[in-house]
């Protein structure tokens, strides 16, 4: 009897930490969790690692194994969890048949079944509420809080955040690179993000190249990584917006890749020369003969929020360059 449920103790756990994976992996492309450190040891996206998780699932346990010390005191907390479970999952059973268009008549007799059932089950579990069931109640609910808070603020961020299509400035962005009064920023400049949607990108992109300090260069470019579910997908897809110096890149690479985008970048652009859509980045100056790629830098804009004191702290700071501005050549 001890080594079978040994072994039954085993293959939960084994199943309760997979199924944490999975869940926790999901809720954060879904923007309900936050971003987490993910490992995939196999050659699958369902076979994955997540030592946070891990290490969450542990300390929880221990807590579990501390407080009520032996098992029978954990039957309440245990029939509680799996109750919930049992509903939760007949919950997201009516709303799949719901999506997939099955007759109402064979759902509601379906879901009002399963409902009977598991809430009887339920009803009985809340009785040991008292009894240590509680717990579980409690750990739900600061799970839900987190995701909630993550939420919320993901779609507060989102509602702020302001795209421009990038057909608008491409005459200014022309004359910006054949200005000469301007110093020559970099050959190449890459912007990273994760907010495009064709020709739309990120406000504050647009903003770094144009009013913060503008940046002159040859080419400019877009490029936005995409994780496939595939394990080594290396594709990417190129717009150049009918010119010669915008490249607006999605790069497509498998979960198991390296997000290594200049090595990429150093390939699409050999290719895009190759095939004359990008002229040739002449280098007077370097190691390699008959090099005909330019230099490149990289650039990720981040937007941070201040608190209330940095606030007043850049309020002074910008009196101050005034100042200096009117009265005398500033120092600093």
């Amino acid at each position: 009897v001890v080594i079978l449920s040994t072994l039954a103790a085993i293959i939960a756990s084994q199943a309760l930490i997979s199924g944490s994976f999975t869940l926790v992996s999901e809720a954060i492309r879904l923007k309900l969790l936050p971003l987490f450190k993910i490992y995939y040891p196999g050659q699958t996206l369902g076979q994955l690692y997540i030592p946070a998780v891990n290490f969450a699932l542990w300390v929880t346990t221990s807590f579990f194994v501390l407080y009520f010390k032996t098992s029978e005191h954990m039957e309440a907390a245990y029939s509680l969890a799996i109750t919930i479970t049992m509903l939760m999952t007949t919950t997201l059973l009516t709303y799949f048949l719901i999506q997939k268009g099955m007759p109402k008549i064979a759902i509601a007799f379906i879901s009002i079944g399963l409902f009977c059932i598991e809430g009887s089950f339920f009803a009985a579990s809340l009785v040991q509420f008292i009894n240590g069931a509680y717990i579980v109640v409690l750990i739900a609910l600061a799970i839900i809080f987190v995701m909630f808070i993550w939420n919320k603020s993901h779609k507060i961020v989102m509602k702020y955040i302001k795209s421009l299509n990038i057909n608008e400035y491409k005459n200014q962005l022309n004359a910006l690179r054949h200005d000469e009064s301007y110093d020559l920023y970099q050959t190449n400049v890459v912007y990273l993000t994760s907010k495009m949607d064709h020709e739309w990108i990120d406000r504050s992109i647009l903003y770094s190249i144009l009013d913060k300090r503008p940046k002159r260069a040859e080419c400019y470019w877009f490029v936005n990584v995409k994780v496939t579910d595939e394990p080594y997908t290396s594709e990417y897809k190129v717009d150049m917006m009918d010119t010669d110096f915008i490249v607006r890149v999605n790069l497509y690479l498998g979960f198991r890749m390296r997000q290594e985008v200049p090595r990429y970048l150093r390939t699409i652009v050999t290719d895009l020369m190759e095939s004359g859509r990008l002229p040739r980045q002449h280098q007077h100056y370097s190691i390699t003969p008959g090099r005909k790629v330019g230099d490149f830098r990289f650039v990720v804009v981040e937007t941070v929020p201040l608190v209330l004191s940095d606030v007043r702290n850049l309020e002074i700071h910008e009196r101050l360059e005034q100042v200096d501005e009117t009265e005398a050549p500033a120092t600093n």
